[in-house]
Protein backbone atom coordinates (compact mmCIF):
# COMPACT_ATOMS: atom_id res chain seq x y z
CA UNK A 1 0.00 0.00 0.00
CA UNK A 2 1.59 3.44 -1.14
CA UNK A 3 1.24 5.86 1.47
CA UNK A 4 0.97 8.79 -0.75
CA UNK A 5 -1.95 6.71 -2.64
CA UNK A 6 -3.80 6.94 0.84
CA UNK A 7 -3.58 10.25 1.88
CA UNK A 8 -4.93 11.26 -1.86
CA UNK A 9 -7.83 9.27 -1.21
CA UNK A 10 -8.32 10.56 1.84
CA UNK A 11 -8.14 14.20 0.67
CA UNK A 12 -10.51 13.11 -1.92
CA UNK A 13 -13.29 11.74 -0.08
CA UNK A 14 -12.76 14.39 2.30
CA UNK A 15 -13.13 17.31 -0.91
CA UNK A 16 -16.16 15.24 -2.00
CA UNK A 17 -17.81 15.70 1.43
CA UNK A 18 -17.11 19.61 2.49
CA UNK A 19 -18.36 20.04 -1.54
CA UNK A 20 -21.65 18.46 -0.80
CA UNK A 21 -21.68 20.51 2.32
CA UNK A 22 -20.93 23.67 0.45
CA UNK A 23 -23.64 23.02 -2.12
CA UNK A 24 -26.17 22.69 0.78
CA UNK A 25 -25.92 26.37 1.21
CA UNK A 26 -23.32 28.71 3.49
CA UNK A 27 -24.94 28.42 6.75
CA UNK A 28 -25.24 24.59 6.41
CA UNK A 29 -21.62 24.48 5.38
CA UNK A 30 -20.11 27.34 8.14
CA UNK A 31 -22.56 25.00 10.93
CA UNK A 32 -21.13 21.53 9.74
CA UNK A 33 -17.88 22.93 9.73
CA UNK A 34 -18.19 23.87 13.32
CA UNK A 35 -19.83 20.68 14.18
CA UNK A 36 -16.86 18.80 12.71
CA UNK A 37 -14.12 20.60 13.93
CA UNK A 38 -15.57 20.17 17.57
CA UNK A 39 -15.97 17.24 16.93
CA UNK A 40 -11.75 16.82 16.28
CA UNK A 41 -11.36 19.08 19.37
CA UNK A 42 -12.99 16.91 21.58
CA UNK A 43 -10.82 13.63 20.69
CA UNK A 44 -8.53 15.16 23.39
CA UNK A 45 -10.73 15.70 26.64
CA UNK A 46 -12.32 12.77 25.18
CA UNK A 47 -9.40 10.58 26.34
CA UNK A 48 -8.00 12.51 29.05
CA UNK A 49 -11.43 11.90 30.73
CA UNK A 50 -11.26 7.88 29.50
CA UNK A 51 -7.83 7.99 30.77
CA UNK A 52 -8.80 8.97 34.13
CA UNK A 53 -12.05 6.92 34.52
CA UNK A 54 -9.74 4.12 34.18
CA UNK A 55 -7.11 4.89 36.58
CA UNK A 56 -9.65 6.29 39.53
CA UNK A 57 -12.91 5.53 39.17
CA UNK A 58 -12.25 1.78 38.02
CA UNK A 59 -9.22 1.63 40.09
CA UNK A 60 -10.90 -1.16 42.42
CA UNK A 61 -13.50 -2.62 39.78
CA UNK A 62 -13.87 -6.33 39.35
CA UNK A 63 -13.42 -7.98 36.50
CA UNK A 64 -17.60 -8.80 36.10
CA UNK A 65 -17.50 -4.69 35.89
CA UNK A 66 -14.83 -4.08 33.54
CA UNK A 67 -17.00 -7.00 31.39
CA UNK A 68 -19.90 -4.91 31.89
CA UNK A 69 -18.03 -1.59 30.90
CA UNK A 70 -16.46 -2.63 27.85
CA UNK A 71 -19.83 -4.24 26.49
CA UNK A 72 -21.63 -0.66 27.01
CA UNK A 73 -18.69 0.41 24.42
CA UNK A 74 -19.14 -2.42 22.17
CA UNK A 75 -22.53 -1.95 21.49
CA UNK A 76 -22.57 1.75 21.12
CA UNK A 77 -19.97 1.28 18.73
CA UNK A 78 -21.46 -1.52 16.84
CA UNK A 79 -25.20 0.40 17.08
CA UNK A 80 -23.52 3.86 15.89
CA UNK A 81 -21.48 1.94 13.14
CA UNK A 82 -24.43 0.08 11.67
CA UNK A 83 -26.60 3.20 11.74
CA UNK A 84 -23.39 4.58 8.86
CA UNK A 85 -23.66 1.59 7.33
CA UNK A 86 -27.14 1.72 6.18
CA UNK A 87 -27.14 4.56 5.25
CA UNK A 88 -24.76 3.76 2.44
CA UNK A 89 -26.06 0.54 1.22
CA UNK A 90 -26.69 1.61 -2.17
CA UNK A 91 -22.62 1.90 -2.59
CA UNK A 92 -19.90 -1.23 -2.33
CA UNK A 93 -17.48 1.09 -1.45
CA UNK A 94 -16.54 4.59 -0.24
CA UNK A 95 -14.93 5.94 -3.98
CA UNK A 96 -16.37 3.98 -6.95
CA UNK A 97 -13.05 1.76 -7.89
CA UNK A 98 -13.74 1.77 -12.24
CA UNK A 99 -13.01 5.25 -11.33
CA UNK A 100 -9.27 4.67 -10.34
CA UNK A 101 -8.23 1.87 -12.83
CA UNK A 102 -6.74 4.04 -15.26
CA UNK A 103 -4.22 5.30 -12.80
CA UNK A 104 -1.04 3.65 -11.80
CA UNK A 105 -2.87 1.43 -8.68
CA UNK A 106 -3.28 -1.97 -8.71
CA UNK A 107 -6.85 -3.63 -7.86
CA UNK A 108 -5.72 -4.73 -4.34
CA UNK A 109 -3.93 -1.39 -3.45
CA UNK A 110 -6.91 0.58 -4.39
CA UNK A 111 -9.23 -1.74 -2.34
CA UNK A 112 -7.31 -1.96 0.54
CA UNK A 113 -6.16 1.98 0.07
CA UNK A 114 -10.22 2.08 -0.42
CA UNK A 115 -11.38 0.68 2.75
CA UNK A 116 -8.73 2.54 4.89
CA UNK A 117 -10.04 5.63 3.74
CA UNK A 118 -13.56 4.59 5.03
CA UNK A 119 -12.47 4.19 8.49
CA UNK A 120 -12.09 8.21 8.94
CA UNK A 121 -15.77 8.91 10.11
CA UNK A 122 -17.47 10.52 12.85
CA UNK A 123 -17.86 6.84 14.52
CA UNK A 124 -14.09 6.36 14.84
CA UNK A 125 -13.58 9.46 15.92
CA UNK A 126 -16.04 9.41 18.74
CA UNK A 127 -14.91 6.03 20.05
CA UNK A 128 -11.68 5.43 19.98
CA UNK A 129 -10.31 7.75 22.39
CA UNK A 130 -12.57 5.97 24.25
CA UNK A 131 -11.29 2.65 23.67
CA UNK A 132 -7.46 4.05 23.74
CA UNK A 133 -8.09 5.76 27.12
CA UNK A 134 -10.05 3.58 28.93
CA UNK A 135 -7.43 0.68 28.12
CA UNK A 136 -4.76 3.13 29.22
CA UNK A 137 -5.81 4.15 32.41
CA UNK A 138 -6.83 0.43 33.11
CA UNK A 139 -3.34 -0.82 32.29
CA UNK A 140 -2.05 2.06 35.30
CA UNK A 141 -4.77 0.65 37.84
CA UNK A 142 -4.67 -2.98 37.77
CA UNK A 143 -1.02 -3.81 35.88
CA UNK A 144 0.56 -4.15 32.73
CA UNK A 145 -1.59 -7.29 31.94
CA UNK A 146 -4.40 -4.72 30.88
CA UNK A 147 -2.71 -3.44 28.17
CA UNK A 148 -4.01 -6.44 26.31
CA UNK A 149 -7.13 -4.47 25.85
CA UNK A 150 -5.17 -2.50 23.10
CA UNK A 151 -4.63 -4.97 20.87
CA UNK A 152 -8.16 -5.94 21.81
CA UNK A 153 -9.63 -3.28 20.96
CA UNK A 154 -7.99 -2.77 17.60
CA UNK A 155 -9.08 -6.72 16.31
CA UNK A 156 -12.78 -5.56 17.44
CA UNK A 157 -12.54 -2.56 15.18
CA UNK A 158 -11.36 -4.34 12.21
CA UNK A 159 -13.80 -7.05 12.72
CA UNK A 160 -16.50 -4.71 12.47
CA UNK A 161 -15.46 -2.68 10.19
CA UNK A 162 -14.04 -5.57 7.81
CA UNK A 163 -17.75 -7.57 8.34
CA UNK A 164 -19.49 -4.44 7.58
CA UNK A 165 -17.41 -3.42 4.44
CA UNK A 166 -18.16 -7.42 3.41
CA UNK A 167 -21.71 -6.68 4.05
CA UNK A 168 -21.84 -3.80 1.69
CA UNK A 169 -20.23 -5.40 -1.04
CA UNK A 170 -22.97 -8.19 -0.71
CA UNK A 171 -25.33 -5.81 -0.85
CA UNK A 172 -24.20 -3.97 -3.68
CA UNK A 173 -24.14 -7.07 -5.59
CA UNK A 174 -27.96 -7.87 -4.47
CA UNK A 175 -28.75 -4.10 -5.80
CA UNK A 176 -27.67 -4.77 -8.97
CA UNK A 177 -30.73 -6.53 -9.91
CA UNK A 178 -33.11 -3.38 -9.92
CA UNK A 179 -36.21 -6.48 -9.37
CA UNK A 180 -34.66 -7.03 -5.76
CA UNK A 181 -33.41 -3.80 -4.96
CA UNK A 182 -36.39 -2.46 -3.46
CA UNK A 183 -36.66 -5.70 -1.24
CA UNK A 184 -33.47 -5.73 -0.19
CA UNK A 185 -33.14 -2.26 1.32
CA UNK A 186 -36.78 -2.57 3.04
CA UNK A 187 -35.60 -6.43 4.58
CA UNK A 188 -32.36 -4.26 5.62
CA UNK A 189 -33.85 -1.71 7.61
CA UNK A 190 -36.54 -3.83 8.76
CA UNK A 191 -33.98 -6.69 10.39
CA UNK A 192 -31.99 -3.93 12.05
CA UNK A 193 -35.18 -1.99 13.53
CA UNK A 194 -36.43 -4.99 14.75
CA UNK A 195 -32.71 -6.59 16.41
CA UNK A 196 -32.19 -2.47 18.12
CA UNK A 197 -35.89 -3.07 19.60
CA UNK A 198 -35.71 -6.53 20.56
CA UNK A 199 -35.12 -6.11 24.40
CA UNK A 200 -38.52 -3.68 24.33
CA UNK A 201 -40.16 -6.26 21.76
CA UNK A 202 -38.83 -8.98 24.41
CA UNK A 203 -40.16 -7.29 27.30
CA UNK A 204 -43.41 -6.92 25.69
CA UNK A 205 -44.29 -10.56 24.98
CA UNK A 206 -43.54 -10.66 29.14
CA UNK A 207 -40.93 -13.37 28.52
CA UNK A 208 -38.99 -11.39 31.42
CA UNK A 209 -42.06 -11.85 33.50
CA UNK A 210 -41.62 -11.61 37.15
CA UNK A 211 -40.95 -14.25 39.37
CA UNK A 212 -41.23 -15.40 42.55
CA UNK A 213 -44.06 -12.06 43.73
CA UNK A 214 -45.39 -14.20 46.34
CA UNK A 215 -42.26 -15.29 47.92
CA UNK A 216 -40.54 -12.17 47.44
CA UNK A 217 -38.82 -9.48 49.80
CA UNK A 218 -40.77 -6.96 49.51
CA UNK A 219 -44.25 -9.19 49.73
CA UNK A 220 -42.30 -10.88 53.37
CA UNK A 221 -41.50 -7.34 54.49
CA UNK A 222 -45.04 -6.44 54.01
CA UNK A 223 -46.22 -9.72 56.17
CA UNK A 224 -43.97 -9.02 58.64
CA UNK A 225 -45.23 -5.59 59.05
CA UNK A 226 -49.04 -6.98 59.47
CA UNK A 227 -47.84 -9.59 62.10
CA UNK A 228 -46.28 -7.24 64.06
CA UNK A 229 -49.53 -4.94 64.23
CA UNK A 230 -51.75 -7.97 64.64
CA UNK A 231 -49.65 -8.82 67.92
CA UNK A 232 -49.45 -5.35 69.27
CA UNK A 233 -53.13 -5.21 68.84
CA UNK A 234 -53.48 -8.43 70.69
CA UNK A 235 -55.43 -10.13 68.18
CA UNK A 236 -52.90 -12.79 68.25
CA UNK A 237 -50.57 -14.69 71.39
CA UNK A 238 -46.91 -14.96 71.74
CA UNK A 239 -46.64 -18.23 70.67
CA UNK A 240 -48.47 -17.41 67.35
CA UNK A 241 -46.39 -14.75 67.27
CA UNK A 242 -43.38 -16.13 67.21
CA UNK A 243 -44.25 -19.37 64.94
CA UNK A 244 -45.60 -16.86 62.03
CA UNK A 245 -41.98 -14.80 62.30
CA UNK A 246 -40.16 -17.92 62.20
CA UNK A 247 -42.09 -18.97 59.26
CA UNK A 248 -40.98 -15.77 57.61
CA UNK A 249 -37.62 -16.40 58.63
CA UNK A 250 -37.53 -19.31 56.61
CA UNK A 251 -39.54 -18.31 53.79
CA UNK A 252 -36.96 -15.11 53.90
CA UNK A 253 -33.82 -17.25 54.03
CA UNK A 254 -35.34 -19.27 51.03
CA UNK A 255 -36.30 -16.04 49.18
CA UNK A 256 -32.42 -15.41 49.24
CA UNK A 257 -31.46 -18.61 48.58
CA UNK A 258 -33.33 -18.56 45.40
CA UNK A 259 -32.29 -15.20 44.11
CA UNK A 260 -28.38 -16.54 44.83
CA UNK A 261 -28.79 -19.01 42.81
CA UNK A 262 -31.11 -17.13 39.89
CA UNK A 263 -28.18 -14.33 39.71
CA UNK A 264 -25.44 -16.82 39.42
CA UNK A 265 -27.32 -18.60 36.39
CA UNK A 266 -27.91 -15.06 34.84
CA UNK A 267 -24.15 -14.45 35.51
CA UNK A 268 -23.24 -17.72 33.23
CA UNK A 269 -25.70 -17.28 30.80
CA UNK A 270 -24.44 -13.70 30.40
CA UNK A 271 -20.57 -15.49 30.13
CA UNK A 272 -22.15 -17.81 27.33
CA UNK A 273 -23.50 -15.13 25.33
CA UNK A 274 -20.04 -13.41 24.93
CA UNK A 275 -18.75 -16.46 23.88
CA UNK A 276 -21.22 -17.25 21.18
CA UNK A 277 -21.40 -13.78 20.13
CA UNK A 278 -18.40 -12.14 18.26
CA UNK A 279 -19.31 -8.76 19.23
CA UNK A 280 -18.59 -10.06 23.06
CA UNK A 281 -15.30 -11.22 22.51
CA UNK A 282 -13.39 -8.09 23.57
CA UNK A 283 -14.98 -7.69 26.95
CA UNK A 284 -14.38 -11.14 27.26
CA UNK A 285 -10.90 -11.04 26.43
CA UNK A 286 -10.47 -7.63 28.72
CA UNK A 287 -12.14 -9.98 31.66
CA UNK A 288 -9.80 -12.61 31.33
CA UNK A 289 -6.71 -10.47 31.50
CA UNK A 290 -8.15 -8.88 34.19
CA UNK A 291 -8.44 -12.62 35.96
CA UNK A 292 -4.39 -12.94 34.64
CA UNK A 293 -5.87 -15.75 31.66
CA UNK A 294 -3.64 -14.50 28.94
CA UNK A 295 -4.25 -17.73 26.69
CA UNK A 296 -7.91 -16.59 26.32
CA UNK A 297 -7.47 -12.95 25.93
CA UNK A 298 -4.56 -14.08 22.66
CA UNK A 299 -7.47 -16.79 21.76
CA UNK A 300 -9.87 -13.49 21.46
CA UNK A 301 -7.99 -11.51 19.45
CA UNK A 302 -6.88 -13.96 17.03
CA UNK A 303 -10.20 -15.16 16.47
CA UNK A 304 -11.43 -11.46 15.72
CA UNK A 305 -8.14 -10.75 13.48
CA UNK A 306 -9.11 -14.18 11.17
CA UNK A 307 -12.85 -12.91 11.25
CA UNK A 308 -12.18 -9.26 9.86
CA UNK A 309 -9.57 -10.62 7.45
CA UNK A 310 -11.55 -13.79 5.97
CA UNK A 311 -14.05 -10.57 5.54
CA UNK A 312 -11.48 -8.46 3.68
CA UNK A 313 -11.01 -11.60 1.47
CA UNK A 314 -14.47 -11.72 0.75
CA UNK A 315 -15.27 -8.36 0.47
CA UNK A 316 -12.12 -7.98 -2.06
CA UNK A 317 -13.36 -11.09 -4.06
CA UNK A 318 -17.30 -9.77 -3.90
CA UNK A 319 -16.06 -6.35 -5.35
CA UNK A 320 -13.63 -7.98 -8.44
CA UNK A 321 -16.93 -9.51 -9.47
CA UNK A 322 -19.01 -6.74 -9.45
CA UNK A 323 -16.88 -4.69 -11.41
CA UNK A 324 -15.90 -8.17 -13.75
CA UNK A 325 -19.83 -8.44 -14.46
CA UNK A 326 -20.74 -11.84 -12.44
CA UNK A 327 -23.54 -10.50 -10.96
CA UNK A 328 -25.59 -8.69 -13.59
CA UNK A 329 -24.40 -10.31 -16.72
CA UNK A 330 -27.10 -12.88 -17.29
CA UNK A 331 -29.55 -10.80 -15.99
CA UNK A 332 -31.86 -10.17 -19.47
CA UNK A 333 -30.85 -14.14 -21.20
CA UNK A 334 -31.22 -17.43 -19.83
CA UNK A 335 -28.83 -20.21 -21.17
CA UNK A 336 -29.59 -23.04 -22.82
CA UNK A 337 -27.55 -25.34 -24.68
CA UNK A 338 -24.49 -22.68 -24.90
CA UNK A 339 -26.74 -20.05 -26.10
CA UNK A 340 -28.43 -17.24 -25.17
CA UNK A 341 -32.10 -17.44 -25.22
CA UNK A 342 -34.76 -14.71 -24.51
CA UNK A 343 -36.90 -15.23 -21.77
CA UNK A 344 -40.60 -15.05 -22.67
CA UNK A 345 -42.78 -12.13 -22.76
CA UNK A 346 -45.44 -11.39 -20.23
CA UNK A 347 -48.80 -10.21 -21.61
CA UNK A 348 -50.47 -7.44 -19.87
CA UNK A 349 -53.51 -8.91 -17.51
CA UNK A 350 -56.91 -8.29 -18.73
CA UNK A 351 -59.06 -5.97 -17.86
CA UNK A 352 -58.97 -2.19 -16.24
CA UNK A 353 -55.67 -1.65 -15.18
CA UNK A 354 -55.50 0.26 -12.07
CA UNK A 355 -54.36 3.61 -13.87
CA UNK A 356 -57.57 3.62 -15.26
CA UNK A 357 -60.06 3.05 -12.58
CA UNK A 358 -62.52 6.02 -11.95
CA UNK A 359 -62.79 7.24 -8.29
CA UNK A 360 -66.55 8.53 -7.66
CA UNK A 361 -67.16 11.94 -6.97
CA UNK A 362 -63.40 13.01 -7.81
CA UNK A 363 -62.57 14.99 -11.20
CA UNK A 364 -60.60 13.37 -13.76
CA UNK A 365 -57.35 14.64 -12.77
CA UNK A 366 -57.59 14.58 -8.80
CA UNK A 367 -58.27 10.14 -9.90
CA UNK A 368 -55.28 10.12 -12.03
CA UNK A 369 -52.97 12.14 -9.63
CA UNK A 370 -54.20 9.90 -6.56
CA UNK A 371 -53.82 6.59 -8.42
CA UNK A 372 -50.58 7.45 -9.77
CA UNK A 373 -49.13 8.62 -6.64
CA UNK A 374 -50.26 5.45 -4.94
CA UNK A 375 -49.12 3.15 -7.77
CA UNK A 376 -46.00 5.13 -6.85
CA UNK A 377 -45.62 5.13 -2.81
CA UNK A 378 -46.88 0.69 -2.86
CA UNK A 379 -43.41 0.78 -5.17
CA UNK A 380 -41.37 2.59 -3.22
CA UNK A 381 -38.70 1.09 -0.83
CA UNK A 382 -39.27 4.35 0.76
CA UNK A 383 -42.72 4.46 1.86
CA UNK A 384 -42.58 0.96 2.70
CA UNK A 385 -39.63 1.62 5.40
CA UNK A 386 -41.95 4.47 6.48
CA UNK A 387 -45.36 2.23 6.94
CA UNK A 388 -43.29 -0.08 9.09
CA UNK A 389 -42.36 2.74 11.77
CA UNK A 390 -46.02 3.25 13.16
CA UNK A 391 -46.77 -0.26 13.67
CA UNK A 392 -43.24 -1.07 15.56
CA UNK A 393 -43.50 2.38 17.87
CA UNK A 394 -47.42 1.62 19.04
CA UNK A 395 -45.37 -2.07 19.64
CA UNK A 396 -42.66 -0.83 21.64
CA UNK A 397 -44.02 2.01 23.20
CA UNK A 398 -47.94 1.45 24.04
CA UNK A 399 -46.75 -2.47 24.56
CA UNK A 400 -46.64 -1.48 28.45
CA UNK A 401 -49.36 0.96 28.75
CA UNK A 402 -51.65 -2.31 26.73
CA UNK A 403 -50.43 -4.74 29.49
CA UNK A 404 -51.86 -2.23 32.29
CA UNK A 405 -55.14 -1.51 30.51
CA UNK A 406 -56.97 -3.39 32.65
CA UNK A 407 -56.42 -1.26 35.48
CA UNK A 408 -57.21 1.62 33.50
CA UNK A 409 -60.39 3.41 33.82
CA UNK A 410 -63.31 2.89 31.00
CA UNK A 411 -62.91 6.75 30.05
CA UNK A 412 -59.01 6.53 29.49
CA UNK A 413 -59.20 3.67 27.33
CA UNK A 414 -59.86 5.61 24.28
CA UNK A 415 -57.03 7.73 24.42
CA UNK A 416 -54.57 4.27 23.62
CA UNK A 417 -56.64 4.14 20.21
CA UNK A 418 -56.01 7.74 19.58
CA UNK A 419 -52.47 7.51 20.40
CA UNK A 420 -52.18 4.65 18.18
CA UNK A 421 -53.69 7.10 15.27
CA UNK A 422 -51.18 9.20 16.25
CA UNK A 423 -48.49 6.96 15.74
CA UNK A 424 -49.39 6.35 12.27
CA UNK A 425 -50.00 9.88 11.04
CA UNK A 426 -45.94 10.71 13.05
CA UNK A 427 -44.78 7.53 11.03
CA UNK A 428 -45.72 8.77 7.51
CA UNK A 429 -45.12 12.71 8.76
CA UNK A 430 -41.55 12.50 6.55
CA UNK A 431 -42.94 11.26 3.63
CA UNK A 432 -46.29 13.35 3.67
CA UNK A 433 -44.54 16.84 4.67
CA UNK A 434 -42.18 15.96 1.92
CA UNK A 435 -44.79 15.14 -0.97
CA UNK A 436 -42.75 16.67 -3.90
CA UNK A 437 -39.19 15.63 -2.93
CA UNK A 438 -39.65 11.69 -3.48
CA UNK A 439 -41.33 12.76 -7.09
CA UNK A 440 -37.69 13.75 -8.34
CA UNK A 441 -37.77 14.18 -11.87
CA UNK A 442 -41.24 13.52 -11.98
CA UNK A 443 -41.92 16.58 -10.41
CA UNK A 444 -42.10 18.38 -13.83
CA UNK A 445 -45.36 16.38 -14.67
CA UNK A 446 -46.95 18.24 -12.26
CA UNK A 447 -45.71 21.39 -13.37
CA UNK A 448 -46.50 20.93 -16.86
CA UNK A 449 -49.85 19.33 -16.71
CA UNK A 450 -53.30 21.70 -16.79
CA UNK A 451 -54.30 20.20 -13.32
CA UNK A 452 -55.14 23.05 -10.50
CA UNK A 453 -52.88 23.04 -7.86
CA UNK A 454 -55.59 22.28 -5.38
CA UNK A 455 -56.20 19.16 -7.10
CA UNK A 456 -52.82 18.46 -7.09
CA UNK A 457 -52.67 18.39 -3.51
CA UNK A 458 -56.07 16.54 -3.33
CA UNK A 459 -54.45 13.92 -5.37
CA UNK A 460 -51.30 13.47 -2.99
CA UNK A 461 -53.35 13.87 -0.26
CA UNK A 462 -56.16 11.53 -1.34
CA UNK A 463 -53.07 8.47 -2.51
CA UNK A 464 -52.19 8.48 1.32
CA UNK A 465 -55.43 7.66 2.90
CA UNK A 466 -55.56 4.26 1.96
CA UNK A 467 -52.28 3.22 3.41
CA UNK A 468 -52.89 5.23 7.13
CA UNK A 469 -56.57 4.35 7.04
CA UNK A 470 -55.26 0.65 6.93
CA UNK A 471 -52.37 1.08 9.33
CA UNK A 472 -55.19 3.00 11.42
CA UNK A 473 -57.84 0.35 11.30
CA UNK A 474 -55.22 -2.65 12.27
CA UNK A 475 -53.41 -1.00 15.30
CA UNK A 476 -56.94 0.07 16.53
CA UNK A 477 -58.38 -3.36 16.14
CA UNK A 478 -55.03 -4.29 18.47
CA UNK A 479 -55.93 -1.68 21.08
CA UNK A 480 -58.74 -2.78 20.84
CA UNK A 481 -58.46 -6.47 21.32
CA UNK A 482 -56.62 -5.77 24.42
CA UNK A 483 -58.08 -2.64 26.32
CA UNK A 484 -62.04 -3.67 26.14
CA UNK A 485 -62.77 -0.23 24.38
CA UNK A 486 -66.85 0.05 24.44
CA UNK A 487 -68.49 -0.33 21.34
CA UNK A 488 -69.38 3.31 21.28
CA UNK A 489 -65.78 4.30 21.63
CA UNK A 490 -64.82 1.58 18.90
CA UNK A 491 -67.16 3.33 16.18
CA UNK A 492 -65.85 7.49 17.24
CA UNK A 493 -62.63 5.89 16.25
CA UNK A 494 -63.66 6.79 12.57
CA UNK A 495 -64.64 10.09 12.72
CA UNK A 496 -62.07 11.04 15.19
CA UNK A 497 -59.37 9.82 12.50
CA UNK A 498 -60.61 11.46 9.47
CA UNK A 499 -60.13 14.58 11.63
CA UNK A 500 -56.75 14.22 12.25
CA UNK A 501 -55.55 12.94 8.79
CA UNK A 502 -57.95 15.94 7.52
CA UNK A 503 -55.38 18.58 9.99
CA UNK A 504 -52.45 16.64 9.27
CA UNK A 505 -53.05 17.07 5.52
CA UNK A 506 -52.88 21.03 5.76
CA UNK A 507 -49.45 20.91 7.82
CA UNK A 508 -47.90 18.66 5.46
CA UNK A 509 -48.80 20.25 2.38
CA UNK A 510 -47.93 23.84 3.62
CA UNK A 511 -45.15 22.39 5.06
CA UNK A 512 -44.47 20.13 1.25
CA UNK A 513 -44.84 23.49 -0.21
CA UNK A 514 -42.58 25.74 1.87
CA UNK A 515 -39.71 23.19 2.89
CA UNK A 516 -39.36 20.86 -0.04
CA UNK A 517 -35.83 18.57 0.20
CA UNK A 518 -35.48 16.32 -3.01
CA UNK A 519 -34.40 12.94 -1.94
CA UNK A 520 -31.91 10.32 -3.29
CA UNK A 521 -33.76 7.56 -5.20
CA UNK A 522 -34.42 4.39 -2.90
CA UNK A 523 -33.31 6.13 0.20
CA UNK A 524 -34.61 8.69 3.04
CA UNK A 525 -31.55 10.26 2.81
CA UNK A 526 -31.86 13.86 1.55
CA UNK A 527 -29.78 15.23 -1.60
CA UNK A 528 -29.09 18.50 -0.61
CA UNK A 529 -29.58 19.19 3.04
CA UNK A 530 -30.37 22.54 4.24
CA UNK A 531 -30.44 23.90 8.00
CA UNK A 532 -33.13 26.05 7.34
CA UNK A 533 -35.07 23.24 5.73
CA UNK A 534 -34.29 20.34 8.31
CA UNK A 535 -35.09 23.24 10.91
CA UNK A 536 -38.81 23.33 9.54
CA UNK A 537 -39.29 19.61 9.05
CA UNK A 538 -37.97 19.26 12.87
CA UNK A 539 -40.04 22.21 13.89
CA UNK A 540 -42.97 20.61 12.13
CA UNK A 541 -42.52 17.20 13.90
CA UNK A 542 -42.18 18.09 17.49
CA UNK A 543 -44.33 21.01 18.05
CA UNK A 544 -46.61 22.36 15.34
CA UNK A 545 -48.09 18.55 15.06
CA UNK A 546 -48.65 18.17 18.48
CA UNK A 547 -50.58 21.21 19.00
CA UNK A 548 -52.50 20.97 15.25
CA UNK A 549 -54.05 17.22 17.09
CA UNK A 550 -54.73 19.07 20.51
CA UNK A 551 -58.59 20.02 19.00
CA UNK A 552 -58.99 16.74 17.80
CA UNK A 553 -59.68 15.51 21.89
CA UNK A 554 -62.06 17.78 22.77
CA UNK A 555 -65.11 15.34 22.21
CA UNK A 556 -64.05 13.00 24.61
CA UNK A 557 -62.69 15.69 26.96
CA UNK A 558 -66.08 16.69 26.73
CA UNK A 559 -67.61 13.41 27.25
Amino acid sequence: MNWRHLGTFVWLRWRLLANGWRRAGSLNFVLTMIFAVTALAATVPVFIGSFLVGLYAMADAEPIKLLATWDVLVCGFTFVWCIGVLTELQRTESLSLSKFMHLPVSLEGAFVINYVSSLFGLTMILFLPVLVGLALGLAFSHGPRLLLALPLSAAFLLMVTAVSYQFQGWMASLLSNPRRRRTVLVGATAVFILLAQAPNLINFLGVWGPRNQAGGVGALAQEHENIVRQFQTQQIDQQEYERRQHEIEQQLEQSKQEQQSQAIQIERTFLLAHWIVPIGWLPLGVKSAADGNWALSLLGMLAMTLVGAASLWRAYWTTLRIYQGGFTAASGVEKRGGEPTPRAKTTPAAGRQLLETRLPWLSEPVAAIALASFRSLVRSPEAKMMLMTPFIMSVVAGGALVRQSAEMPVMVRPLLAIGALLMVLFGMAQLMANQFGFDRDGFRVFILCAASRRDILLGKNLAYLPLAGGLAVLLVAVVAAFCRLRFDHLLAMLPQFISMFLLFCLLANLLSILAPMAVAAGTLKPANQKFLTVLLQVTFMMVLFPLAQVPTLLPLGVE
